[in-house]
């Protein structure tokens, strides 16, 4: 049993209440305070109270913003509105049940039903993702474009509606924001009342952040940046002693140095790349017009005979197929790629580069010959693979092949590909290899080079994007082999 000072705190301040839900989800990790933690605390008071109704939350991840917003706050809702219905939504239905889930124990602990005796989850309705209570309110959870007719609410918190793999998808962005536009925002009760509560990550200039703000639907707007730019000033007020603070915050500082030092920091945006990093973290998507890869990442290495002293490697040679051979279609384009394992960290080296026009009778040739070349004249060897993008022309491609032996008379070693999303995200996903030096290029003259590098340099405004698709199939595939 509380004693009933605690009660009250619980039942009257948000803060403490996300406290004690942190300590009911989180097992062993103890729970370590921060001044962020107020700060979302507070703007989100203000909604509760109704002196703004729709807000957005940029913060980096882990710092605790979905424990806080899809646990902590529907449970408070329910808790002093039984009758209220909140309608919570994330990137995949996975996120959303364990968020549901995490939700609906508070709810059922013996801690909250001793704050909120008068709140109680409905015996006949209490499934993970859409559970009620005995006075017809309730928690819905569901995906972004999942399906919510008939479906209405006092409350949409959406938390982290894009996958940071999806973000450079126009198709995936665009699906995003048409949803709410269309879908999600009707489903308001009452839009005079109703709040909107969405809380991510940054990832691009047009995600559902950068759609909103450009939106006149008044959204409030808090960025927390894991280190600060600028000065920065944040009041505080505490609903225990309603007094005021105020938290000053200096350009280098971070936001939650206790958990996240400066090695940490410079660990993560290694492995992140400036990029994606300064989404994030810094919650300031860079322009993808600008180019994903800058020539100041590139790194070289010096020869082949550098390759003598390596004893784990593996050679891909990876094709990206174009299905037509017109003037304006796209070329067919192999990467020739060297992966070599010190300490368990992978370095790739990018040997060679052709592509052209060809119908399936020459490109098979094509593969063939430089299959052949590869493997046996002794440049790479190593155990290779043939990496084939398993569509369109790749498709014929790997069905003619597997009938075919080379010239050993050894079956091909083939690795069909299934791309999984766009060529822009599938550099955005590898960008960090490059900016890291993980990926090296010829130092010396090829007749290749010029071309692949105004490619990889301008893309995604390049014409054609065949060479780069092939490079970060080759390096995508050889990270899947080290997960």
């Amino acid at each position: 049993m509380m004693n009933q000072v605690l009660k009250s705190i619980l039942r009257k301040d948000f803060k403490s209440f996300v406290i004690k839900c942190f300590q009911e989800c989180s097992g062993i990790n103890a729970y370590n305070d921060n001044w962020h933690i107020s700060v979302i605390c507070n703007k989100i008071n203000d909604m509760l109270d109704g002196k703004n109704r729709n807000l957005i939350l940029n913060v980096p991840p882990r710092h605790l913003k979905s424990i806080i917003c899809s646990v902590a706050l529907p449970a408070f809702i329910l808790g002093h509105n039984p009758k209220s219905n909140v309608m919570c939504v994330s990137y995949s239905d996975e996120l959303a049940s364990k968020l549901a889930n995490d939700c609906r124990n508070i709810m059922q602990s013996a801690w909250y039903q001793e704050i909120f005796p008068r709140t109680k989850i409905q015996s006949f309705r209490r499934s993970i993702n859409d559970f009620s209570t005995t006075l017809g309110g309730g928690r819905f959870a569901t995906s972004v474009g999942g399906t919510i007719t008939g479906r209405g609410a006092e409350w949409i918190i959406i938390d982290d509606p894009l996958k940071p793999n999806d973000a450079l998808s126009d198709i995936q962005r665009e699906k995003v924001n048409d949803w709410f536009g269309t879908t999600l925002y009707s489903r308001l009760n009452d839009k005079a009342t109703g709040r909107i509560l969405v809380i991510m990550q940054r990832l691009h200039q047009n995600d559902l952040t950068g759609f909103l703000l450009n939106s006149d639907m008044g959204f409030k707007h808090v960025k927390l940046q894991a280190i600060a730019t600028t000065d920065e000033h944040w009041e505080i007020t505490s609903r225990i002693t309603g007094k005021t603070s105020l938290i000053e915050r200096k350009p280098g500082d971070l936001l939650h140095p206790s958990r996240e030092n400066e090695q940490v920091m410079d660990d993560i945006k290694n492995k992140l790349g400036s990029f994606a990093f300064s989404g994030q973290y810094q919650q300031e998507p860079v322009p993808v017009e600008g180019g994903l890869v800058k020539e100041s990442w590139l790194h070289y290495y010096p020869s082949y005979d550098c390759f003598k002293n390596e004893h784990q490697f593996r050679v891909f040679i990876s094709w990206d197929t174009a299905a037509k051979t017109g003037l304006n279609n796209a070329y067919s384009a192999a990467c020739v790629v060297l992966m070599s394992i010190c300490n368990g960290k992978p370095k790739y080296y990018l040997i060679q580069v052709i592509r052209g026009k060809w119908e399936i009778p020459d490109l098979i040739r094509q593969v063939i010959d430089l299959y052949n070349t590869i493997k046996y004249d002794g440049r790479a060897g190593g155990q290779t693979t043939l990496l084939i993008e398993d569509q369109s022309s790749g498709e014929q491609l790997i069905q003619i092949l597997n009938h075919e032996t080379d010239s050993h008379g050894l079956n091909f070693n083939i690795e069909p590909i299934k791309p999984q999303t766009d060529k822009i995200s599938r550099l955005g996903g590898v960008s960090a290899y490059i900016e890291n030096g993980d990926i090296l290029f010829p130092q010396f003259e090829t007749d290749w080079w010029s071309d692949f590098k105004s490619e990889l340099l301008n893309f995604p405004g390049c014409k054609y994007k065949d060479q780069v698709d092939a490079l970060t199939q080759a390096i995508s595939y050889g990270q899947s082999l080290l997960d």
